[in-house]
């Protein structure tokens, strides 16, 4: 049996503790605080999110988001759908944040392990060139505005 055919159903109490903390993850992206974000994890996560090189613990996943949100003051995501698989649940999402006064959005998908209802490991994907571009985009776009007047 090959990788792919192999599927490890969730336990009624992964499924239970799957959806609580889908529901926690909807919840604290509608309006960040990075701070907040510790309580969907356990302190010694290891979680991959671009641009990191090197996973980080809870902390450092803290300080990323604050960071993230001082640029983005306005991120939000939203869940598309998930779907849980043994302790590990994946979430599609939307996120949408201004830059230069430009809307942006962008799909992607976070890949987490859980131990009880919170985080222990995780992976985030999403296009970052796309991403970038927009980003590039917007603030072209501002500047030009900016020095036509």
């Amino acid at each position: 049996m090959t990788s792919a055919e192999k599927y490890l159903p969730p336990t009624a109490e992964q499924l239970a503790n799957a959806r609580t903390a889908v529901q926690r993850f909807a919840s604290e992206w509608q309006h960040p605080v990075a701070d907040n974000l510790e309580d969907l994890m356990h302190e010694d996560t290891q979680n991959l999110i671009p641009p990191m090189t090197e996973p980080a613990n809870r902390a450092g996943v803290i300080e990323h988001f604050r960071q993230v949100l001082t640029q983005l003051p306005d991120l939000k995501v939203d869940v598309l759908q998930w779907a849980p698989t043994g302790d590990a649940v994946m979430i599609e999402w939307q996120a949408s944040a201004t830059v230069a006064g430009q809307a942006l959005n962008w799909q992607g998908v976070d890949r987490f392990n859980l131990r009880g209802d919170r985080m222990y490991k995780g992976q985030v994907y999403w296009d970052t060139r796309r991403v970038a571009e927009q980003v590039a985009e917007a603030v072209k776009r501002a500047q030009q505005g900016g020095s036509a007047g």
